[in-house]
């Protein structure tokens, strides 16, 4: 019992020399990150995991403005079969037609003007 409470204090006076190992500021990591510090000021992005597609098929993703679409299933991006956008359409801005298989899927949505924007993923007729 009293070994397990010196190694207990050995390890909690060790910790502040754990936290003063780890780099601190923008400068310290192994490679230049310039580029991830500087999005487009004014533009958002975010993603949903999808548990799998009912079926696999083909499947039309469409959002309600603009902003940059990837679907990543199988730790693959997926090419979309096709696209297709036009301006001044009430509710959707931007179509885009990808193959997904019947298993999980990522959908990433990046350089949108809006903070809330809605997306529908259906099955091609």
């Amino acid at each position: 019992m009293r070994a397990a409470v010196l190694f207990a204090l050995a390890l909690i006076s060790a910790a502040p020399a754990w936290a003063a190992e780890v780099p601190s500021g923008c400068d310290k990591f192994k490679w230049p990150i310039e580029r991830e510090r500087a999005p487009k000021e004014g533009t958002f992005a975010g993603f949903a995991s999808i548990k799998t597609a009912p079926k696999a098929g083909l499947y039309t993703v469409s959002l309600s403005t603009g902003g940059w679409v990837d679907v990543v299933q199988d730790s693959h991006f997926l090419k979309p079969k096709a696209f297709s956008g036009a301006t001044d359409c009430d509710g959707i801005r931007k179509t885009m037609k990808y193959e997904l298989s019947a298993s999980p899927f990522v959908l990433q949505v990046s350089g949108t003007r809006d903070n809330s924007i809605s997306i529908a993923v259906l099955p091609t007729e």
